[in-house]
């Protein structure tokens, strides 16, 4: 039998997942996307779903499984029903089989629904608090910090101190400058949550510095974690990054 030849157009208009939407509930407006499959070349097709969680009003649970049903990774977010619909992401894990081998790329798929999520329902943010052991991973898809707790900008202050590495010099410097002027003005509110804004600044640059580097987590840990934030601008600012990673990821959207 003669096998037709495909363009890669073609090939690529076979292959991506079309996302269809529909409402939480007929009460409720905020959007969800249908359930979709991709195909990963060494684990076959998974299946992406989201729905309401039974825990929380507001809530609701995405999930990755296979063909099999099996659980893969899952992302549990809040979406606000009034008009601001604001996202705020309690957890994301991926099975640790699946966590280990990058190429599965199941932390990404979860992040590009939330993402759908957020520019559907015309989200301000998605709010996040990250675990030490996954910043690098959240800066990839330009979340950047968004500290407001004391406690948490001295840490992270302390952490880019401690990074004597040639190429972070500067931004260790700058980070012992603030964390002095921190301790000096210790009862002053507004100065203290106005080297939170400094903080989160500095913070943004080194975590895009150091993920430049093939071990960002081992040659530039954290040992605690914070606050961090995709805002709506970003996603357009980046949107040609992001839309490369739905073309990637077999998925049929573009912002």
């Amino acid at each position: 039998m003669k096998i037709p030849f495909l363009t890669p157009n073609k090939i690529s208009q076979k292959t991506l997942a079309h996302i269809q939407w529909k409402n939480v509930a007929y009460n409720d407006e905020r959007k969800i996307f249908e359930t979709f499959s991709v195909n990963k070349d060494s684990i076959g097709d998974v299946f992406v779903n989201i729905s309401k969680h039974f825990h929380g009003e507001e809530n609701l649970m995405i999930e990755v499984k296979n063909r099999l049903g099996k659980l893969l990774g899952h992302e549990l977010m809040s979406l606000e029903k009034d008009k601001n619909k604001k996202i705020f992401g309690f957890i994301m894990e991926v099975e640790e089989d699946y966590r280990r081998k990058k190429s599965f790329r199941i932390g990404e798929l979860l992040r590009l629904a939330s993402i759908m999520e957020m520019v559907e329902n015309k989200s301000p943010h998605i709010r996040i608090y990250s675990k030490e052991t996954a910043v690098y991973f959240h800066t990839k898809y330009k979340f950047e910090p968004n500290i407001t707790a004391f406690t948490e900008r001295d840490l992270a202050l302390q952490t880019i101190m401690k990074d004597q590495t040639p190429q972070f010099k500067d931004l260790s410097e700058k980070a012992e400058i603030l964390f002095d002027e921190a301790i000096d003005t210790i009862g002053n509110g507004e100065k203290q949550r106005d080297l939170c804004k400094k903080t989160n600044v500095l913070l943004k640059e080194y975590l895009e510095r150091a993920v430049k580097d093939k071990q960002p987590d081992k040659n530039h840990p954290f040992f605690y974690g914070f606050d961090m934030i995709l805002k709506k601008e970003t996603i357009e600012k980046y949107k040609e990054f992001f839309n490369k990673l739905f073309e990637q990821q077999g998925i049929d959207y573009k912002i």
